[in-house]
């Protein structure tokens, strides 16, 4: 395995790193063989029908004595065998040696099979069929054998040559240098582009492991809020209460600080791979948000609750988990904060009006009738708003919006996008959108009407 912080370059110093049984299967690799053992099949391929087509020509050679025919036969019996084998998996050494042995054999023996008038020619089919097949070792022998393997066979074809009487010296010499070029084009190819998708391999490794490790720290930072979040939602607000222990039963107090250690248990003791998210069950969106509303009637706030649709909204286990958690915070600050006892709390899915096929939206509504606020006097340093309620819809990719003013009231209304029905793919996202919808960036709350 290449070190990935090693210049690319250093891949060409090792004499096997173009040895294919070594070579790392990563896409580059993948992809450059599956490219090769297609080329070479063609190659021979072409080299059968050029063989088929010298013999047609020199057809009158060829009748005068029957056994002329017997190299051109081997020559395409042994190169249809070959493409069998290069469609069907990736070629051994040993086939790769055994193919150079035919050729060399043919190269020996066969020069009384090529018409005389085009024995020592550059476009016999003897020389043709040579060079298609040291495509073969070129790129499937190891590397020094080949090398060995691509010279042995223009060597052998000079030598099976000179032992006849030769046409043309000058001819026959083109016809080798034609050999020796094609081997080592194949060879130096194989080397360099070998050497090339295995850097590149190195380089996707390497960037797959810096993409995980910057996954693991973005898992670790939105648990980390996620953990602040629950402190704030919890012990502060709990802490809140105690302070005016005087004025609220200390029953009750004891009874909302055993809730909040045990949210707060069930979320550090949730240590799993945050990938498993993605594994777990979709969740229940409307039982969610009734347990967190029986939670809140528990401290003394009167909750009406309506679901939209049979069985409520399902949404994935990490959206139902952001949401309720918002909406819990959301009733939180209407006991806290509203200066009235009562809330509504509406859970549905709303589709666009007039067209089903485009995604709607998850909602959970929470209205109250209380004092009210003005949205851009709201604190910075407050978290429940900006972080518990906002943030944490928008990390699951969803948004929150909320309305209030003073003495009118509040609507916080949190939204993820849904099919608009089943097996249609979930929606995305739409942070960009928000924005552009009224989004305040600093505060990371939208305004909206009341919609009462």
């Amino acid at each position: 395995m290449i070190d990935p912080m090693r210049p690319t370059g250093d891949v060409h110093r090792k004499r096997d790193a173009a040895d294919p049984p070594a070579l790392p299967a990563g896409p580059a690799m993948t992809t450059l063989r599956s490219v090769v053992a297609p080329l070479a099949s063609t190659i021979r391929s072409a080299g059968i029908v050029y063989i088929v087509v010298q013999v047609v020509i020199w057809h009158s050679f060829y009748t005068t004595h029957a056994w002329r025919l017997a190299a051109p036969v081997i020559a395409v019996g042994w190169a249809a065998a070959v493409i069998v084998c290069l469609r069907r998996r990736w070629p051994s050494p040993l086939l790769a040696c055994v193919d150079s042995a035919v050729y060399v054999a043919l190269a020996l023996s066969a020069q009384e099979c090529v018409p005389p008038s085009v024995r020592d020619d550059t476009f016999s089919w003897l020389v043709i069929c040579m060079s298609g097949q040291l495509i073969v070792p070129g790129w499937y022998a190891p590397g020094a054998l080949a090398v060995l393997l691509t010279l042995i066979a223009p060597a052998a074809y000079w030598l099976g040559a000179v032992c006849r009487p030769v046409t043309d010296i000058r001819t026959l010499a083109g016809a080798t240098m034609v050999l020796i070029v094609v081997g080592l084009v194949h060879t130096f190819s194989r080397r360099e582009l070998y050497g090339r998708a295995k850097a590149a391999d190195a380089t996707l490794d390497a960037a797959a492991h810096a993409a995980g490790e910057q996954y693991v720290i973005l898992a670790r930072n939105i648990e980390r809020r996620e953990h602040e979040r629950l402190l704030h939602d919890t012990v502060l607000n709990t802490l809140t209460a105690l302070a005016r222990v005087g004025a609220e039963d200390p029953a009750v107090v004891v009874s909302r600080c055993r809730q909040d250690v045990a949210l707060i248990e069930d979320a550090l003791g949730d240590r799993g791979d945050p990938a498993a998210d993605a594994d777990r069950a979709p969740g229940d969106l409307a039982g969610e948000v009734r347990a967190v509303v029986a939670d809140l009637r528990g401290r003394g706030l009167t909750v009406h609750v309506t679901v939209n649709g049979k069985g409520g909204p399902v949404a994935p286990a990490r959206v139902t988990a952001a949401i309720a958690n918002a909406t819990r915070e959301a009733l939180s600050n209407v006991a806290e904060h509203a200066g009235t006892g009562e809330a509504w709390v509406q859970v549905g899915l709303t589709a666009p009006a007039g067209d089903a096929d485009v995604p709607g939206r998850l909602e959970v509504t929470v209205r109250d009738r209380g004092a009210g606020f003005d949205l851009d006097r709201v604190d910075l340093a407050r978290l429940g708003l900006r972080r518990s309620i906002a943030e944490r819809t928008a990390e699951c990719g969803g948004r929150a919006s909320i309305w209030s003013a003073p003495g009118q009231g509040t609507v916080v209304r949190m939204s993820w996008p849904a099919p608009a029905r089943p097996g249609q793919p979930e929606g995305e996202p739409d942070g960009e959108l928000d924005r552009h919808r009224g989004i305040r960036a600093d505060r990371g709350l939208a305004q909206e009407s009341p919609s009462w």
